[in-house]
Formats: structure tokens, sequence, C-alpha cells
């Protein structure tokens, strides 16, 4: 099969699949409407009254059910400041009502304005939320009941490793709740603890939910912009592994399980919010996890421990961590188990997990992403110079005999059965296998793909620079100076490659490809459009080798028939 041929397909088969991508991204299918009536609207959540290891699930009870941004009171604002996070906790409920990444500017020109991962504005509303739930006994405190803390703002000092917020909830002659947050210095991760004491005459039976509630408004996004890769979805890791919901899905199929460990989380292209339960009362404690749609777009995403018994004057611990912040693969594994599986490649995650830890195993030693992606390709291409050689030599025996092709052609040119026989016996004499040039390039496929995967969903690219003006690595060139490099470096690298046996408006093709790819890079991130000019760069300097030893042999064999 022609060489030329080949890549024109490969060629058409990538911008076909990334105009799919972005076709589906912005006109794909919706979440259905539903209905928003106020029963719809306030009804809460289901959930289980008897929860033990063995029968969690059983039974019916009501979690309360969180009413509108709006219509919530306000508490006292307590503001947390950590090297890495902007926190603002809520005194009502104790919820964490914002969350801001300081390290992750949502534009480059804007570096005083963080991501928001957490906010109670209401049409993006994320927050996290967590109470105690009572099974029998005296009253815990609701959704909404008030804490009291000792002071309103929380710096952590560059020499401290940590600091800790306590919230206090009393009930005279019945329950003390102290309700916990612990930061760590340069860490996305907040522990969360409920110390319940009983000081009622009654024993006290209940539960802890922490729960993520989320206002999901779909955003599509034009092929130029750079959020046109964003989505917003619910990802488990329970009984069946780590799976991802659409929350479209989630209306007519929400999420119940019972799961021993195991972690929920809402995640989008680069962040994640994660609730990872710590074991109560051994390590076999399960933990319900659950969704539930609330109407008018609104989802809660949460779970829900197992009970525990507190006789009177006894005391117990409920602990959960929290994730909030960037979806870092080299830091996720450590969290929870399954925690790095948030960072979607798809269908090659296979092939795109070992690119990536090469990638970042480069970048240790370089410091540059885009210098890293450089040195990527060209062990890309030394490790498969001795296939590109294989092809190479398949292509100087077919150019050998292409007198003697042309001639079966117009031998047989009314009978193409024939012509077909006698092209293979042709082959079969001169050991030539026409399958050898394709080799290279149906290997190299799925590490394209792969690597566009990389480059479009690892936050460690986000609004990393190169040199000069592309000053982020995960966002098309500003001055479209790559694209149009590789469009050159694509016509050169036709040039010098062999000249396909092809009708003339293929050729045709051929000459108006590199254009075309040039115009696609000029939507992709500049990083691909990096990897393809260092790649064509190489295949150049590649393929002069090539037609020096193909020209070489060439002269042997003249020389040998002589």
């Amino acid at each position: 099969m022609d060489n030329r041929r080949l890549f024109l397909i490969a060629a058409l088969v990538f911008v076909a699949f990334l105009i799919y991508q972005a076709w589906m991204q912005d006109y794909g299918p919706r979440p259905a409407p539903e209905p928003t009536s106020s029963a719809n609207a306030t009804s809460a959540p289901v959930m289980p009254t008897a929860l033990s290891p063995s029968n969690i699930s059983a039974g019916a009870s009501a979690l309360p059910s969180p009413s509108s941004v709006a219509s919530t009171p306000k508490g006292e604002q307590i503001t947390v400041r950590t090297d890495v996070l902007d926190v603002v906790i809520d005194t009502a409920g104790g919820d964490i009502r914002q969350a801001e990444l300081r390290k992750y500017p949502v534009e480059l020109t804007t570096p005083d304005q963080p991501v928001k991962v957490l906010t109670s504005e209401s049409a993006a509303l994320l927050v996290v939320q967590s109470g105690l739930q009572t099974r029998s006994g005296p009253a815990a405190p609701e959704q909404q009941a008030l804490y009291t803390a000792s002071q309103s703002q929380y710096t952590l000092a560059p020499d401290q490793k940590g600091l800790t917020v306590t919230l206090t909830w009393m009930n005279p002659g019945g329950l003390k709740v102290e309700k916990t947050y612990t930061f760590t210095h340069g860490s996305y991760q907040v522990k969360l603890a409920y110390t319940v004491r009983n000081d009622a005459r009654e024993a006290w039976v209940g539960s802890e939910y922490a729960q993520i509630e989320n206002h999901y408004v779909p955003v599509s996004h034009s092929l130029f912009s750079v959020q046109r890769y964003d989505y917003q979805r619910v990802a488990i890791h329970g009984k069946d592994g780590y799976k991802q919901y659409e929350f479209s899905d989630l209306l007519q199929s929400p999420v119940t399980e019972t799961v021993i460990a195991g972690w929920i989380a809402v995640v989008d292209h680069y962040f994640l919010t994660a609730i990872i339960p710590v074991a109560q009362g051994g390590s076999t404690a399960q933990n319900y996890y659950y969704t539930r749609s609330l109407g008018d777009s609104r989802f809660l995403v949460g779970t829900l421990s197992t009970p525990q018994t507190l006789a009177p004057g006894a005391s117990a611990m409920f602990t959960d961590t929290l994730f909030i912040g960037p979806k870092l693969q080299t830091h996720l594994a450590h969290v929870a188990p399954g925690l790095e599986l948030t960072v979607d490649y798809g269908k090659l995650t296979i092939i795109a997990e070992p690119i990536f830890k090469l990638l970042n195993l480069i970048h240790r030693f370089i410091g540059n992403w885009g210098w890293s992606i450089l040195v990527l390709t060209l062990i890309f291409k030394l490790l498969f110079y001795p296939l590109n050689q294989i092809s190479g030599r398949s292509m100087a025996k077919m150019r050998r005999v292409q007198p003697r092709l042309k001639a079966l052609q117009e031998r047989y040119k009314d009978d193409k059965q024939r012509l077909s026989q006698a092209m293979m016996e042709l082959y079969k004499k001169e050991k030539i296998n026409p399958a050898s040039g394709c080799l290279p390039m149906l290997i190299q496929m799925p590490i394209f793909f792969a690597l566009y995967y990389v480059l479009v969903y690892s936050v460690e690219l986000r609004q990393s620079p190169w040199v000069g003006w592309i000053h982020d690595l995960s966002a098309p060139d500003p001055y479209y100076i790559l694209p149009v490099v590789y469009a050159v470096v694509m016509f050169i690298q036709f040039q010098v490659s062999p000249q396909p046996t092809a009708d003339k408006m293929q050729r045709r093709v051929m000459m108006v490809m590199p254009l075309a790819l040039g115009v696609l890079y000029a939507v992709l991130p500049s990083g691909l459009a990096l990897y393809y000019v260092a790649n064509s760069v190489l295949t150049i300097a590649q393929q002069w080798h090539i037609n020096r030893v193909i020209q070489q042999d060439n002269h042997k064999h003249v020389a040998k028939d002589g």
C-alpha cells in the first residue's frame, strides 16, 4: 500500500475524529428537562434508616435536603487561607461555600483571579455540605444549624505544617458536637472530622453524611475556545471499580451503592471535588453512596456512613477526607485508590498513561513542558526508526519494480483480476511485502491519538509556557506561527518522500493537505502543534537518510544487473 495514501487516510480520520469530538461537546445530547414544581424542588433524597454492615440500605428515612441558595440563611463567614487554597466556611451548617486555587488563575491575563472549584453563586453552584443524621436519641444539629467559632479568619503561616478550624454546636442536656477542618501546608486535602459527645440520659444512634450540591448547567463553547474541552461529571470508585456518570444519565438512573471504603466526586476538565470517607468502626465498615436530582438542574452527590451508637457519656468520631484541587496525576494515587483515574484519557488510557509518565519524567530533568515534548518526539522517532527502515527498504524494492508494474498495468488494463494475480506473482518473485510500508503508520497511530489526550487533558500542561510567544501549551498558538510552520514543513516532507503511483486528483489532494492540517492545528493546543512540527522535521531528516539508502540499493541493483 502506498505510504502517502495511507497518511492521507490517517490524516482524514484524525481530522474527522477531532471534528466529531468538538461537535459532540457543542451540540451533543443535553440533560432532559426536569420537573420544576415546588414538590420536586423540595423533596429530600430517600436514605436508609437501618444502616449496618449487613443491611446498610434497608428502610427509608429522609436526609435533610438543601434549600435554594437565595433562601438559605447565612451565618458568619470564616475565611481560611493556606499556601494553595482560599476557603470560605459558613457557620450555618458549617459547610464549605467557596474554595479558590491560589496557584491556578482562570486566565494568564488575570493572574489575580484564581479558579473557583467551589462557589455558592447560584448559576455555578458547587458546595460541600456535611452533617449528622439522628436515627434515635437526642437531636443532632440540623443542616442549617448555627455553629460557633473562636475566630473568623485563619491564615497558614509559612513555617506552619497545618491549621485546624473548630466549629462547635451544643444542645444542653443532649449532644455536644465539634466539627473540625484540618488544612495542611502544600496540600489540597482537607480533613473533616465530627466529634460527638452524648451528654443525654439516653443512647444516641446516628450517622454522618457528606455531600456535594451542584447546579449543573451544560455550557457549549466554540471551536476556537480554550474551554471547549470542559465537562462536568460524577465519578465514583465503588464495588465495580471506577465509573463516570453524566448528570443527564443520573436523572433516570441515580447512583445507590453500598461499599467498603471507596469515594465519590464531581470532576471537570482539570479539577475535582472528592469526598473520601475514612473507615468508621473498623476496616469492614460500609458507606452508602448516592446521587439525587433536586429539580431545577440541582443534584446531590454524597455518602452516608454506617451508624454508630453512643451510650450516655460516650463519644464517637466520624471522619472524611475532602480533596478540592487540580487533577495532578502523580498526587491523586496517594490520596485514595483509583482517584488518579479521574484524569480521563478515554479508551486509550492504557497507552496515554505511560506516555504521560515518560513525559513527566523528562520534565523532572528539563523543567519545561515544551522542551519535554520535543525530547519525547525524539525518543519516539528513535524508537520507531527500525520500523521506518523496514518501510524504506520496502519502498526501495517497490520503486525498483515500478517499470515492470506499469508494463503489467498496460498489458492487463482491461482485466483487473489478471492484473492482481500478475502483481502478486511479481511481489512474490522479488520478495516484496506491500503491507510492510503500512506497518509503521498503523503502529504509531494509537500513540498519536493517545498523545493528543495527554496534551489536552493533563492539568500539568495547563497554562505552561514554552518559549517566546507560547505562554500556554494547552491553548492554540495566539499568532498561528506553529500551524504555519507545520504546513510548510509538511509540504517539504511530501516533496522529499518518494512520489506515489497515483492519479492527478490524489496528487492535488496531497498538495492541499498541508494547508488543511495547518488550519486544523490553528485551533488545537499549541503543545500538540509543537509535537507535530518536531515530528515532521525529524521525519524529513529520516526520509532524507532513507532516500540515500534507497539510492545506494538501486545503484547496487543496476550494477548487479549490468
